[in-house]
């Protein structure tokens, strides 16, 4: 609730104050690095962030004329648009859209013209590592540590301190805050993989959030040799997050589930947030698509329950039948 009036207040002051306005997304540090860059750019302009599903389906996104969009699915009325995902598509006066990029700061970085601001290029290539999931730096160890353990207004602070500091902002003591509390969620992470089987694809149903780094599941999946992996986390009775992740040089393109699920992504990392389906529905869907766009005769599924067990229903068929949550 508050992250939403935050967001309606920025739009209305930018419009009011007649400063620029930017918008990026709020998930991960591509789209924080992304909304840095247009700050450095324009110093008083002002950033919204939010997440593909809100842009996809919240009609203020649609209405407000944006002076710049990055990493999210285009809301229709933008003036400079810099994004790398294939599942969106450009709808910008001037549109910077390669699905071979990277990362989309390295699209933003030309957009904006700091192609020659050597801090800017560096930031740019901190959301390389962490989009790709090959982080070698320990900059980009922080970067990625303190955009996931963040709260929305530490992650507005972020951009801002990003902006004018670039790397050394991350040496801060609220960027450092951050940081530690995602490299806790990130242990708990770590010790849940322990329970869950090798499988060569494996489709997760979460009776509620356990507070683990789902993203970071998927990639953990991925380095113990799974081609493909599907989390599906209830937000509310109603709301599902689907998070996929599939292994490159494999044969899955998780993008394909995630916009037939209605949301987006890239091969090798993908999402959908699903609403107005039960739980026993929101499987049968899941599931029938696995089947049905990979190909699949049969899905090894886990399910997880409120205090964090894990069971194996033994057989897709099975995973229709309707848990807890």
């Amino acid at each position: 609730m508050v992250e939403s009036a935050l967001r309606v207040l920025y739009v209305v002051a930018a419009k009011l104050l007649r400063r620029k306005l930017g918008l990026a997304d709020a998930g991960d540090p591509d789209g924080v690095v992304s909304a840095a860059l247009f700050k450095r750019r324009y110093p008083s302009g002002l950033v919204v962030l939010a997440y593909p599903s809100s842009v996809q389906r919240n009609p203020l996104y649609r209405l407000v004329k944006w002076d710049f969009v990055a990493d999210l699915p285009c809301p229709g009325r933008v003036r400079v648009y810099a994004d790398h995902h294939v599942t969106n598509r450009p709808c910008a006066e001037k549109s910077f859209h390669d699905p071979s990029a990277p990362a989309a700061a390295l699209l933003a970085l030309e957009a904006l013209g700091l192609s020659g601001d050597p801090e800017a290029r560096r930031l740019a290539e901190l959301a390389v590592e962490t989009d790709t999931a090959s982080i070698t730096s320990r900059e980009a160890e922080l970067l990625e540590a303190a955009v996931k353990g963040a709260s929305y207004l530490e992650k507005l602070r972020l951009v801002n301190s990003l902006a004018r500091m670039g790397v050394k902002a991350l040496e801060e003591t609220a960027a450092r805050l951050a940081a530690e509390r995602y490299s806790e969620r990130k242990r708990r992470t770590e010790e849940f993989l322990e329970k869950l089987p090798p499988e060569r694809v494996i489709v997760v149903f979460f009776e509620r959030d356990l507070g683990l780094s789902h993203r970071y599941l998927t990639i953990l999946l991925e380095r113990r040799g799974s081609e493909f992996a599907a989390l599906i986390v209830p937000r509310n009775p109603f709301t599902y997050r689907v998070y996929l992740g599939a292994q490159r040089g494999s044969s899955f393109d998780a993008s394909l589930l995630a916009k037939a699920l209605g949301g987006g992504g890239h091969a090798f990392a993908a999402g959908a947030m699903v609403r107005g389906l039960g739980p026993a529905r929101v499987r049968e869907r899941i599931l029938a698509l696995l089947r049905e766009i990979y190909r699949l005769d049969s899905v090894p599924v886990y399910l997880v329950d409120r205090d964090g067990r894990v069971s194996r229903l033994h057989s897709d068929a099975a995973a229709r039948r309707a848990p807890s949550f």
